[in-house]
């Protein structure tokens, strides 16, 4: 089992799209620990993110979790990889050759020259001169890290030039999200805009490939996933929620992060282990097709058609979201468009990328001559 280990509710920025409910509360090591014993039983490895809150807060804690899960390691031989997911404002080099030597995989969130519009300190100072001379250093000590951005209505205008900085910079792996949240202000105007600037996204996207650029941008590559891996797609995302709950701070196990400090969506606690019964039913109302879903050509491929739930009262049911619905029947035709250009070309580098599945391990030999 696979563990997002919110180690604290609080955080040193202010963004306005967080999904995060802040505090003051911080992760103990006993309830972190526990986590850890809890995710282990019939085990032979478990994953561990960091996240927030912002959790280079609580950094000791991560120090600790390592050190545990290493003795654990030399005593019993179960495995353990670590990632972290940080807003990069606290970050520096002793912390990036400890994350480096154990190997623990970085996502970098930055939104670029849209960073000042969304992503504040509390009394608005602005934070893309901190991020923007911490990317070398970051860079230098894990080259694989992941450019993380959010695209707001506010910086819709900017997605081009968000993911355009971020490859720029240096990063070979973008993963760009749109603020979903039902109050972000989201209308037809600003989807129009958004479409114009995914359909620069394909041009550039065709160019690096045809270049030979080895990268990986979410938006698009998701999609040529989803076409190729058909319905099993859906079959991995399931296997992947079902085996990845978030503990809070204070112990208590949600389903997904997303549901942190929603009581309904609470499925046990670190100490006591897992409600089966609330567990189950929250993982089967998930898999259940959405109505609306059902008739959509976009189905198979659709990252949102499971696993969007709100709680009546009584229990789980399905709550597509209109905004979810129309970014996904706005990205897919443009990425399947780049894709049949490049597959008709038989690009190489498309080709492998998306139809070998010995290119990681081939393209990390390269890097590393």
């Amino acid at each position: 089992m696979n563990l997002t280990l919110h180690t604290t509710n609080k955080c040193n920025l202010c963004c306005d799209y967080c999904f995060v409910p802040h505090g003051q509360v911080s992760m103990t090591r006993e309830v972190a620990f526990s986590a850890i014993e809890l995710a282990m039983k019939g085990k032979k490895s478990t994953g561990i993110l960091f996240y927030g809150g912002e959790p280079l807060l609580e950094r000791q804690l991560i120090f600790d979790v390592v050190e545990h899960c290493q003795k654990i390691t030399s005593q019993t031989g179960h495995k353990f990889s670590f990632k972290i997911t940080t807003n990069g404002i606290l970050l520096d080099e002793e912390f990036l050759k400890f994350s480096r030597d154990i190997n623990m995989a970085i996502g970098f969130s930055c939104d670029g020259p849209a960073q000042d519009d969304c992503r504040l300190f509390p009394d608005k100072r602005k934070t893309f001169d901190i991020l923007k001379d911490k990317i070398p250093m970051l860079l230098k000590y894990h080259p694989y890290a992941v450019g993380l951005s959010v695209i707001n209505p506010t910086t819709v205008h900017k997605a081009s030039d968000i993911a355009k900085f971020l490859f720029d910079s240096g990063f070979r792996y973008v993963s760009m999200n749109v603020n979903y949240c039902e109050t972000a202000g989201w209308t037809k105007k600003h989807f129009e805009i958004l479409k114009k600037e995914y359909k620069k996204l394909a041009t550039l996207y065709e160019k690096w490939t045809t270049i030979e650029n080895k990268f990986y941008f979410a938006p698009f590559d998701k999609k040529i996933l989803a076409h190729l891996k058909g319905k099993k797609y859906h079959e991995d995302r399931a296997v992947m929620n079902y085996g990845q709950p978030s503990i809070a701070p204070d112990g208590t196990i949600y389903a997904m992060s997303k549901h942190i400090d929603q009581q309904q969506f609470a499925i046990g606690d670190v100490f006591n282990g897992f409600d089966k019964e609330k567990r189950e039913s929250f993982y089967n109302a998930g898999n259940e097709t959405h109505s609306v879903c059902r008739d959509c050509d976009l189905y198979s491929r659709c990252n949102y058609a499971h696993f969007n739930l709100k709680y009546d009262g009584k229990k789980f049911v399905p709550n597509p979201s209109p905004i979810q619905c129309c970014h996904e029947q706005l990205v897919a035709p443009i990425a399947d468009l780049v894709a049949n250009k490049l597959y008709s070309k038989r690009n190489s580098m498309f080709i492998h990328k998306h139809y070998n599945d010995f290119y990681p391990i081939i393209s990390l030999a390269e890097d590393e001559k």
